[in-house]
């Protein structure tokens, strides 16, 4: 009796689950090796994340609940880099505020975000 191969179900499960795994070293390879953007524009977007970051966490916790949207950021004109801070405060946990900052560059079906989250807290005496 002859035995069967694998069917196709069965084959697009296999390169599914190894597609998953493998993607991000695919992307970070196509990153590097195709220079489709330039690379300076990534290093440039993740400073402006940094610098966004630290002016949000300047901030007092009792001027908490901000939302800002995303706005140009000054010396960034040339790509376009715009960046949003937000401060949610956490409803279960009254003295813990989520602060998140993302900046955007790119035109729509090519736009890149990254983004930053931090929790901050503070205790009651």
């Amino acid at each position: 009796m002859a035995t069967q191969g694998r069917s196709l179900f069965e084959k697009l499960i296999y390169v599914g689950i190894a597609t998953f795994f493998l993607w991000p070293f695919a992307m970070l390879w196509s990153v590097k090796a195709i220079p489709l953007v330039n690379s300076d524009t990534h290093l440039r977007a993740s400073v402006a994340l940094e610098n966004l970051m630290e002016s949000a966490l300047e901030r007092s916790f009792e001027a908490s609940g901000y939302t800002e949207g995303f706005k140009a950021l000054p010396g960034y004109e040339d790509i376009k880099l715009t960046g949003k801070i937000e401060a949610i405060p956490l409803p279960k946990f009254p003295d813990c505020l989520l602060v998140r900052a993302q900046v955007r560059w790119g035109s729509y079906p090519f736009s890149k975000t990254i983004s930053l989250e931090y929790l901050k807290s503070r205790t009651r005496p």
